[in-house]
């Protein structure tokens, strides 16, 4: 480990600007494209915007898919509800009658849009699709370029198969929100079809550019699962030798009238390249902050592109708000555990606006359906709540609070929520802790049957609520609950380095509690393992009865310890949250890497040995990170950028490498802290106009940049280079006012150039009060 060497340049511009002569911004390549070659025609893909999606196989086909709604889970949605199956294109030759439904032999994929290669589809035929869902207005435009590559006159018949399947999301019937027959009706004057549910109101409008030759309804070209009214509208082109000529479909969606509905569709169609544009420069724009440059491309690669997955997770429902869900396609809404770790992320890449609106509608969410603190677990996009909350998310959550108020500065925003965090802290203290012992029970991140219990990470995570707690008492005015917060969180702090500590094991434990305990969270597991059957269950199953049997001999009456039974990932959050002591959690982080870990990552547990996902080894990384081991947490960081693509172009599967949700949104905690707080190291104190840097280089780097780095109202960079004598700095900020400070704890006794004057650091701090310094450090010889 090497603690800072290089050149720090906090170097600012405008955000989303960037010099025309200059070098090519370093996530410009996002936007050439990248190809699934035809290598994963048969895996999910998503096309995504903040009012629509379109879900399908990379091969253009619509198959009944997904979970949660069993079969229901593709096609194409606005909201809260569903409005097709999928779609399909039939071409035909109009002399010849030769014909054929498309399927694409590639796709590419861009931050903003996606594209099908169909190739040649007819003798002398070719077509192309382009495709992107709106942030405007609730709706999806798809566009096909037909191409005569012959010297003749084509003409051709096109066929554009919409199955129409208005269906809610995830847990609605179970709130009383049921799925009827469809009503298609054509429109013969503005030549759209309009599309309504029976029972609900849920309407449709859909339509071409093109003038329509003729329409059906209730002709099925392919078959999908559920209510579904197959439609079709039909033109033909007259094609001249070596001619293209694209046609667009347009299909929309309102939640109020069918007037809104073609008012929709109209100004979609009118706008949508100008759409298309102006997503292409947001997300551009989103890049462009927090913009690193580092000799790992890999990591450089699979982090621009974890800013742009994100980007697809984000939601604008008409009657929810502004928001970030969880992942595609599984999970497309609401939730306090995944959010209290992607936000803190999004912090790191300057997306406040969609962290504080996240942030207000789960206060809002949760203070609806708890009125007691609580955060919930998951909403979905109707608007009802699945599950009332984990205990450890309402922990998690007023942390994630905090961290928005220490990069944005927005008091307003802490002041609002705050009346909840004081609730919040009571019902973990109190109603959660019944046994008095400082550790609250219930289940935390890992939802494992019989682990209901004193969990490590929600002992971990409520300490550091009351951390923050108390800062944001102080800071309201709140002295004595201050306290009150800072002695909890410090007593708490001791009891988890004590009680959870096993000392054979080398490893913090999963939970603490009494010897029956311990039984029934085997006894659980045990359970839960038979209930996928076969042998490598049984292995599993057996491991916990031999558990049950060791507990038994070397416990002959009953006990309260910590016990380390499932080896769950989540043993790694003392050194995520920095209050496991130096030496202790060196030695956890080597258990862990040494006995826990698969080739991706922390196992999810390190018993069964079967699953890693990028949450568990990105918090490992930031543990690394947080206790100087950078090129370990690079090395974690290169796991997960190894799963870049393995499915989807430009998309890190959730389950690692290449199963659950195509994309998840906490993939971004590991990576946006690991490189901004553990290389850069960076800690933002934007209520105070102040920051502190106590970057760490890892092996091999010669020199990183970050640019555009927003910290409240403020946008600052800053790079390093090494060479063999010097290490060089150079930062600026944009705005006047803000006080930095250089932690070097090397650099004492040296004297370095700053400004092109030299002078002797006598501390381990250099402050950088100007809006631009330059700093040189000799090498040690």
């Amino acid at each position: 480990m090497n603690r800072i060497i290089g050149i720090l340049m906090l170097g600012v511009l405008i955000s989303g600007c960037t010099d025309k002569t200059s070098a090519p911004a370093p996530w410009s390549a996002c936007f050439n494209g990248l190809s699934n070659h035809g290598r994963t025609a048969d895996k999910i893909y998503v096309t995504s915007g903040k009012k629509a999606q379109i879900i399908g196989l990379q091969d253009a086909s619509f198959p009944d898919l997904g979970g949660h709604v069993a079969g229901e889970m593709g096609g194409i949605w606005t909201g809260s509800f569903k409005l097709a199956d999928g779609y399909w294109m039939k071409v035909a030759d109009v002399i010849s009658n030769e014909d054929t439904l498309l399927h694409a032999r590639e796709m590419i994929v861009y931050p903003h849009q996606n594209e099908f290669d169909f190739g040649q589809v007819l003798s002398g035929l070719n077509i192309s699709s382009t495709q992107f869902a709106s942030d405007v207005e609730p709706g999806v435009v798809i566009s096909y370029t037909i191409e005569n590559t012959t010297n003749n006159e084509r003409s051709v018949n096109l066929g554009f198969l919409l199955n129409t399947d208005m269906s809610p999301v995830w847990f609605s019937e179970e709130n009383g929100i049921r799925n009827t027959v469809d009503k298609v009706e054509w429109d013969k004057d503005k030549e759209i079809f309009l599309v309504k549910d029976s029972l609900n109101s849920w309407h449709m409008a859909w339509g071409c550019d093109h003038k329509i030759a003729c329409y059906e309804i209730g002709i099925e070209h392919v078959h999908t699962k559920g209510l579904v009214t197959p439609t079709g509208m039909y033109t033909t082109l007259l094609l001249q030798p070596k001619q293209k000529e694209t046609v667009r479909y347009v299909i929309t969606s309102s939640i109020r009238s069918f007037d809104e509905a073609v008012d929709n569709y109209q100004i979609l169609l009118k706008n949508a390249d100008k759409e298309l544009d102006d997503k292409k420069q947001s997300i551009e724009t989103l890049l462009s902050t927090s913009e690193i440059e580092i000799p790992n491309k890999d990591i450089e690669n699979a982090y621009y592109w974890t800013l742009i997955n994100n980007r697809w997770l984000e939601m604008d429902v008409d009657t929810i708000g502004y928001y970030l869900s969880a992942g595609a396609v599984e999970y497309p809404w609401l939730f306090g555990c995944d959010n209290s770790y992607s936000l803190q992320g999004l912090l790191r890449t300057g997306n406040f606006d969609l962290v504080k609106s996240t942030l207000r509608l789960l206060n809002k969410v949760s203070e609806r359906t708890n009125g007691n603190g609580r955060i919930i677990h998951e909403m979905s996009s109707n608007g009802f709540v699945g599950n009332k909350g984990n205990t450890q998310e309402t922990a998690h959550y007023i942390v994630a609070l905090w961290k928005a108020f220490e990069w944005t500065g927005d008091k307003k925003l802490l002041e609002d929520i705050y009346p909840n965090v004081k609730k919040g802290i009571t019902w973990l203290t109190e109603t959660m802790d019944t046994n008095k012992n400082l550790f609250p029970e219930g289940y935390g991140i890992m939802e494992v049957k019989g682990l209901n219990a004193e969990l490590i990470d929600v002992a971990v995570y409520t300490q550091q609520a009351l951390a923050v707690a108390s800062n944001m008492a102080a800071l309201l005015g709140e002295d004595s609950l201050a306290e009150e917060y800072a002695q909890k969180a410090e007593m708490l702090k001791q009891r988890i380095n004590t009680e959870f500590w096993d000392e054979k094991a080398v490893s913090y434990c999963d939970f603490y509690g009494s010897k029956s305990d311990a039984l029934k969270t085997a006894k659980g597991a045990i359970e839960q393992a038979r209930m996928t059957g076969g042998e490598e269950s049984e292995v599993i199953a057996s491991y916990y009865v031999n558990l049950i049997n060791e507990i038994n001999r070397n416990y002959k009456t009953d006990v309260t310890k910590g016990w380390f039974t499932n080896k769950n990932w989540v043993i790694n959050t003392p050194m995520e949250c920095k209050i496991a002591p130096f030496e202790r959690a060196q030695e956890a982080l080597e258990t862990i890497y040494l006995h826990n870990c698969g080739k991706y990552g922390p196992y999810l547990s390190a018993v069964e040995k079967k699953h890693m996902m990028t949450i568990a080894t990105g918090v490992q990384a930031v543990a690394e990170a947080n206790y100087g081991r950078i090129d370990r947490a690079i090395d974690y960081l290169c796991k997960i950028a190894e799963t870049l693509g393995v499915n989807m172009p430009g998309a890190i599967n959730e389950m690692m490498p290449d199963y659950g949700c195509p994309f998840q949104a906490w993939t971004v905690y590991g990576l946006a802290t690991t490189i901004v707080s553990g290389c850069f190291g960076i800690e933002p104190y934007a209520y105070l106009k102040e920051f502190t840097i106590v970057p760490q280089f890892p092996q091999g780097w010669d020199r990183m940049s970050l640019k555009r780095l927003r910290i409240g109202d403020n946008y600052v960079s800053f790079s390093m280079e090494k060479n063999k004598d010097t290490y060089t700095l150079i930062y600026t900020s944009q705005n006047e006012g803000w006080k930095g400070t250089l932690k070097l704890p090397e650099m004492r006794g040296k004297t370095i150039t700053m400004n092109g004057k030299q002078q002797l650091v006598e501390g381990d701090t250099i402050l950088l009060n100007s809006r631009k310094s330059t700093i040189i450090i000799p090498l040690d010889k």
